[in-house]
């Protein structure tokens, strides 16, 4: 469960520096203004100067959230959120009170010198951690980090380039393809209309970065490739090494036995054309989708409700973010990720539900009870392989208890999740598209199953609890837990208010097997989610390299050993 610390523990600080990728949520005063989250995922931009101290280089994007509601009068609330793909279930958050240094400032020159800035930098966001948390985070499924995507650079690129030349050639029509007209046009202000980015469009330096670059007649940007072309490193199909591994312990063989080199010719010109096709651009343009063709691909675009495209692009995602906040300036921000399978549902065009599961924290579900409030901007979802998008939707929520006649008609006790405490239905009235360069390439390789066996251990405590009047089995129960933990936010704000007291015992649709060690055995099992891990290549190669050796010395032997039915048909 949760556990909070006054600063950021050295154990904390060594897990943060190996993660790849965070994410940020602010939100302005307003109960009407747009809670926002965004993830940041290009590499070696976050920073820590001490336990209660931390920075990273905001990049470039056609929003400017963050930076807006920091300059708000009163507010400067953030919380940096980190979370495990692989190992260990881990979730860190960071709260506390932002600055930003703009481009072209003293400050900022600073922190970033020139030689060390990226493309399209135009901040520094510094933040003074004033309390960290960890909580199990095992609702976040299990994924591998393939590498960081390079096209945010490579489009900041461009526009510094073209500022260069305006300056050089007194071009204006290089000056409207810059950065700084650029942040002029999507950076001025927030979406609801807070001051954004004020001095870096106006300011004298030019954005130059540590990229060297061939400015052409065309104007183009030849950067240098080492330094910013990030390769992506697929992880090789097992069944692709274990069959190279084959061959290529087929072709030793044949090497130092001189017996079967034209199989090895035959297998030597069959692997130089698979290569070939592999790497044509017609197959690596269906293997690595061109963005721009994309309908996500598009800065920034707004739509009034949910597109037929977007509803089938979010329906195959695996995991999503909703992020709220109290209106108070010294409230908490909140950003949980969710990524239970099938929890989350479209309605319609204009409205979504998801089956909210317990956890040791209910902040999302204080805030919209909140009077006033009731924001729930934004559920967020991001692409993790093929072309890069974000989408988020933008709504108000209204909670619906467990044993509510509501919640019943959502999620009827044959289809609850064990531990969900709640749905969570959103009117959705806006949302959008984003490029989601930023984030870099995962594989998605399984869900968690922690949380799940967890609840229903609890939830079989309740059951006993109630057969067998038992104080032990009560004080296990998941409505204990709930009593405990979920009554209300960190900030005091009430949030389940008759699903502790309820009548109605938690039962999902899975069956439990309630033993005297309350460990719900066959349930746990029923429930486990295997995670479908992938071979390492290095033992499948190896794996494939001695079968071949092995099938090659017993085709060999076949081979030079004479068979009496190859002489008898020789006599005849």
């Amino acid at each position: 469960m949760a556990k909070f610390y006054d600063d950021i523990p050295p154990f904390m600080i060594e897990w943060i520096l190996k993660q790849h990728m965070f994410w940020v949520a602010s939100a302005p005063l307003s109960g009407a203004g747009h809670v926002n989250v965004s993830p940041k995922g290009t590499a070696d931009c976050f920073h820590v100067l001490d336990n209660h101290k931390v920075w990273y280089e905001d990049l470039s994007g056609s929003g400017v959230e963050t930076i807006s509601h920091l300059r708000e009068p009163g507010n400067g609330r953030v919380t940096i959120l980190f979370q495990a793909f692989e190992g260990p279930a881990r979730i860190v958050r960071l709260f506390g009170y932002g600055k930003f240094h703009e481009f072209g400032t003293p400050e900022f020159d600073a922190l970033i010198p020139q030689n060390m800035r990226k493309p399209g930098c135009r901040a520094a966001i510094v933040i003074d951690v004033y309390q960290s948390m960890t909580s199990c985070g095992y609702a976040v499924p299990f994924y591998q980090f393939v590498g960081h995507r390079h096209e945010l650079i490579r489009f900041f690129d461009k526009r510094e380039v073209a500022d260069r030349r305006a300056v050089e050639e007194s071009s204006t029509e290089h000056q409207a393809n810059g950065l700084k007209a650029y942040w002029a046009l999507q950076n001025s202000s927030s979406l609801d209309g807070l001051p954004g980015l004020q001095i870096a469009q106006d300011s004298d330096v030019l954005p130059i970065s540590t990229f060297g670059r061939d400015i052409k007649e065309d104007g183009s940007s030849s950067i240098t490739a080492a330094a910013i072309k990030t390769e992506v490193l697929e992880k090789v199909d097992p069944r692709i090494t274990l069959m190279a591994g084959f061959f290529l312990g087929i072709a030793t063989t044949a090497l130092l036995s001189k017996r079967l080199m034209p199989a090895l010719e035959s297998f030597t010109g069959f692997a130089h054309w698979a290569t070939k096709i592999r790497n044509s651009p017609i197959i690596a343009a269906r293997r690595f989708p061109d963005a721009p063709h994309h309908p996500f691909s598009t800065m920034g675009k707004y739509f009034d409700e949910i597109p037929q495209f977007m509803i089938q692009w979010i329906l195959k995602q695996h995991l999503f973010w909703v992020a709220t906040a109290p209106l108070s300036g010294t409230g908490h921000v909140n950003v949980s990720p969710k990524g239970t399978a099938d929890c989350f549902h479209i309605v319609d065009s204009q409205k979504v539900w998801y089956e909210d599961l317990s956890g040791s924290g209910i902040e999302t579900i204080s805030h919209l009870r909140e009077p006033g409030n009731g924001r729930i901007r934004t559920v967020m979802f991001q692409a993790f392989d093929g072309p890069a998008c974000i989408v988020r939707l933008f709504g108000y929520g209204t909670v619906h208890e467990f044993a509510t006649p509501e919640f019943d008609a959502l999620i009827s006790p044959d289809m609850r999740k064990p531990g969900t405490r709640a749905a969570i239905v959103i009117d959705v009235y806006q949302t959008m598209t984003s490029c989601g360069y930023a984030v870099p390439f995962y594989k998605f390789l399984g869900h968690r199953h922690e949380l799940v066996r967890y609840f229903v251990k609890r939830e079989a405590s309740d059951q006993r609890a109630i057969e067998e009047d038992s104080a032990e089995a009560k004080a296990d129960s998941l409505k204990t837990f709930w009593t405990k933990y979920n009554l209300a936010s960190r900030d005091g704000l009430p949030a389940l208010l008759t699903a502790p007291e309820s009548d109605v015992v938690p039962t999902s649709t899975l069956r439990r097997d309630t033993k005297e060690d309350n460990t719900a055995t066959k349930a746990a099992k029923r429930m486990q989610m295997k995670t479908i891990a992938k071979l390492d290549p290095h033992i499948t190669l190896i794996a494939g390299f001695v079968l071949g050796i092995f099938v090659a010395s017993v085709l060999s032997k076949w081979i030079m050993t004479p068979q009496p039915q190859l002489i008898f048909l020789h006599e005849l």
